[in-house]
């Protein structure tokens, strides 16, 4: 049976260090991902919205668009002030407020109306299994913060409508003045008091409508999605019925922008958003560097790190120090022995009880004592040796001398 004096540490320097490593680049990549979770969602829920794939969504237009040479975007922000050039198309799924209102004052905008509920399908990730119409009144509620007295029809079956456009739209249009849709299910249909009609169907139903605005954009309302979704535009009749409004909307080469804010995909602004883009990415980086740098140092250091003394340190010491480099920059140090000798007469005399009313008969007093107690040399010929010093040496002989005596007449007067 063998022993061993020496002692294991319960991990290793290497397991340490890699423990480490394992938890910043954790807590590194917990930050990035919940800094940039609303970019990292690629939005392909069965929603309808332009990042969506799925029968309701609308990412085909958005892709058809850019293949016929359209400027178009998808915005996980608000337009800023000054862009108002874009054209913003909405996709609203809940009813518009009147704060989001207000905004879209500042800019040309379509609202598609929401017409389906999609049942996701468990077999295939963002695809739909199921879509439902919705009620009437949920497609109501969407707009009524724009168009209070808003009225919604839906055809009982489908039929393929015949648009006709209003002139102006009709001017922009190449002066096509109809447009021949495919075949829609359920038709939806708008109607209000301040909804002027732009595209109409033959039975005079409007389709698409606009809210004119004396003090704000004109703001434009598309009562069927099933003109530009995805299902939708599967029909050729359809894509081109959808890519003639959208072309007649955001006329003279203006940016087209599919909004997915009120989708749940809004992209906030934050302190650690601005940590890591630019101009301040730079800034983290250099942080990190920094700090891995320092991490790198404590660990390959042997031992404790030394404090720092003050540069003025705390205490009687101190004062007594200082004081004394005060007195050696003066050149004055002999000048303190004959201070020490009336020091230790003083002390030695209250400490065996001589009274002190008088130098000359305390002196004489105690060097009675010392002959008394056999104590040489007398403590007068040692205060002569020290009023006599004339550099630091002979002072500071003359102090250790005193020094001396004072301890050995406090041991033989006990």
């Amino acid at each position: 049976m063998t022993s061993s004096n020496s002692k294991t540490s319960a991990f290793s320097p290497r397991v340490a260090i890699s423990l480490f490593l394992v938890g910043v680049f954790s807590f590194s990549a917990f930050i990035t991902l919940s800094t940039f979770a609303p970019e990292l969602m690629d939005g392909d829920d069965a929603q309808a919205h332009a990042l969506s794939r799925s029968a309701i969504g609308y990412s085909g237009i958005v892709r058809l668009l850019k293949a016929s040479g359209t400027a178009v975007t998808i915005r996980r922000t608000p337009p800023a002030t000054g862009e108002d050039r874009y054209m913003v198309v909405l996709t609203p799924r809940s009813p518009l407020t009147h704060a989001e209102v207000e905004k879209l004052r500042a800019w040309r905008t379509l609202v598609i109306l929401p017409k389906w509920i999609p049942f996701p399908s468990f077999q295939h990730k963002g695809w739909v299994g199921e879509a439902r119409s919705s009620s009437l009144d949920e497609a109501e509620d969407v707009i009524k913060a724009l168009v209070p007295k808003v009225q919604i029809k839906r055809a009982s079956k489908p039929h393929a409508p015949r648009l006709s456009f209003e002139k102006k739209e009709a001017d922009l249009l190449s002066n096509t003045k109809t447009l021949n849709a495919g075949t829609i299910s359920e038709l939806q249909t708008i109607s209000g008091d301040n909804i002027t009609p732009v595209a109409k169907t033959a039975q005079g139903e409007t389709i698409l409508g606009v809210i004119r605005g004396e003090e704000h954009a004109d703001i434009y309302v598309l009562s069927d999605p099933d003109l530009l979704n995805n299902q939708g535009i599967a029909n050729i009749d359809n894509a081109k019925a959808g890519l003639a409004i959208l072309n007649a909307l955001h006329a003279n080469g203006d940016p087209l922008s599919f909004d997915v804010t009120l989708n749940g995909f809004l992209r906030s602004r934050s302190v650690l958003r601005l940590a890591f883009e630019p101009p301040l990415l730079a800034l983290t980086l250099s942080f990190i560097v920094v700090s891995a740098l320092i991490a790198w140092r404590a660990a390959t250091r042997d031992g404790p790190s030394r404090r720092e003394a003050r540069d003025i340190a705390f205490g009687k010491r101190t004062l007594a120090d200082n004081s004394a480099a005060l007195i050696r920059l003066a050149g004055r140090e002999f000048t303190m022995a004959k201070r020490y000798a009336d020091l230790v007469r003083t002390t030695v005399a209250a400490r065996i009880g001589i009274p002190q009313d008088n130098d000359s008969k305390a002196s004489a007093e105690l060097d009675r004592i010392a002959i008394q107690h056999n104590i040489h040399p007398s403590y007068s010929a040692l205060a002569a040796q020290a009023t006599a010093a004339t550099s630091p040496e002979q002072a500071l002989t003359a102090a250790r001398q005193l020094h001396s005596w004072q301890q050995e007449i406090i041991r033989a007067t006990r």
